[in-house]
């Protein structure tokens, strides 16, 4: 490093102290010209060295920056790069964001799309049901759906299947078909094996399983009309079925009780409530559709006693209304 510097310094002085003598000799302009490249090249190497690692790259242009600089200047070129690096040696730049750097942009991660969120799920029914909103911000919020449980989100995609857009159209009309062959696809996987079982346990487990399964797709609110009342009739025969054979399931009765509500048989509903509740179903599960049963039969008091036995401090917030107009 002090040898390039002092070379260069050397070149300097010899090439002002030609150019001061050349006079009109172009031969001695020529070997000063040489010199002061030879100058430049030394000093703008001994400078780059000098430099801190981050100003050193890319070293074409650091490099050909000082060798210029110093080779277009003369004299108040090198004194200028000179005195720079010792200015810089002397009095360094404060490091109080030492800690600060550039971060760069996060990786799009595909399968972590999953798990975001887009907002409420009233906030994305409206935003649905206003034809005027944006396309594009009414297709964000269809897919954000997707992360919404299936019950809550079919009554919105199935008004959806009427929207004026074909792209939301379609995409509603996909969520929900999806949604119905994933449970479709485990009914189908069953039914042979339901053939095939030859002991009660494993009629019992695999009908149990088929009850299960065509409940969920009225609990999911996936079927209507005639595919309803065909579903219905197919979890009343599997759990049926089922309970002849261990009949102390309490969650089977309770399922049974509610399809004897959707047919508006109070009686028959009251009965599996009941029969549930003996078998250790949760109470205040039961008590809402045991007051619809009463209310059925027209036996309101009967429905406000129900209602009144509500022992949870925080229904569920469908259930608070009710519980208001009847105990209040």
């Amino acid at each position: 490093m002090f040898k390039l510097t002092l070379g260069g310094i050397s070149a300097q002085i010899a090439a002002v102290v030609m150019a001061l003598h050349a006079g009109n000799s172009l031969a001695l302009l020529l070997s000063c010209l040489m010199l002061q490249g030879t100058a430049a090249a030394l000093i703008g190497l001994a400078a780059w060295r000098l430099l801190p690692r981050r100003y050193r790259v890319p070293f074409v242009w650091t490099y050909g920056y000082l060798a210029a600089l110093c080779f277009f200047v003369p004299v108040a070129g090198v004194l200028l790069v000179l005195g720079s690096l010792l200015l810089a040696k002397l009095f360094p730049k404060p490091e109080d964001d030492k800690d600060i750097a550039d971060v760069g942009l996060p990786v799009f991660v595909a399968h972590l799309i999953s798990r975001v969120t887009h907002g409420g799920g009233a906030r994305l029914r409206a935003q649905l049901s206003n034809e005027r909103a944006p396309v594009q911000s009414r297709m964000t919020a269809l897919v954000a759906m997707q992360s919404m449980p299936t019950r809550t989100a079919s009554p919105v995609l199935r008004d959806l299947l009427a929207d004026p857009v074909d792209d939301i159209r379609l995409l509603a009309y996909g969520m929900l078909d999806n949604a119905e062959k994933v449970l479709t696809q485990k009914i189908l996987a069953e039914l042979p094996r339901l053939e095939e079982a030859t002991t009660p346990e494993a009629r019992y487990d695999i009908n149990k399983r088929l009850a299960d399964l065509y409940w969920e797709l009225i609990y999911q609110n996936l079927v209507q009309g005639d595919v309803y009342r065909y579903t219905a009739e197919q979890v009343e025969r599997y759990a049926s079925a089922a309970l002849d054979i261990q009949p102390d399931n309490a969650a089977l009765w309770y399922m049974r009780g509610r399809l004897a509500l959707s047919r508006r048989e109070p009686d028959v509903a009251e009965s599996h409530l009941r029969r549930a509740e003996s078998l250790g179903f949760p109470r205040d599960r039961l008590l809402p559709p045991l007051a619809e049963a009463c209310y059925l039969r027209r036996d309101y008091a009967g429905a406000r006693a129900a209602l009144a036995q509500f022992s949870s401090r925080s229904p569920l917030p469908l259930l608070r209304p009710l519980l208001r107009y009847w105990t209040s």
